[in-house]
């Protein structure tokens, strides 16, 4: 059965897929390599969470911290450069949205 976490971490691999298959035919947009970093921290800080004996109260600020990255690359070249499109801020950002929608201790 899937969980809540399962899904969004099955999310997460096809956003990584993704955002490396795009890398691979665009390769000036970095914006791509910074959405599936965004990604693969957050697939591993979700798995990390399980762990009760380790602290990750880290890693709220640094999965924020990548994913606004992320998001701001993509957005810079989209408008600026012009290397990449809509798109790719959208997938960066949804490293952000499922960050905010998986399971805590608290829900």
């Amino acid at each position: 059965m899937l969980t809540r976490n399962n899904t969004l971490s099955l999310l997460l691999v096809i956003g990584i897929f993704f955002s490396a298959v795009q890398l691979y035919i665009v390769p000036s947009a970095v914006a791509w390599m910074a959405s599936a970093l965004a990604h693969l921290i957050v697939v591993i800080s979700i798995r990390m969470e399980r762990i009760p004996e380790f602290d990750t109260e880290f890693l709220g600020i640094l999965n924020i911290t990548v994913g606004l990255v992320a998001t701001l690359v993509g957005l810079g070249q989209w408008v600026i450069s012009g290397e990449s499109g809509p798109l790719t801020v959208v997938v960066a950002a949804s490293a952000l949205v499922i960050w905010t929608l998986r399971e805590t201790k608290q829900n």
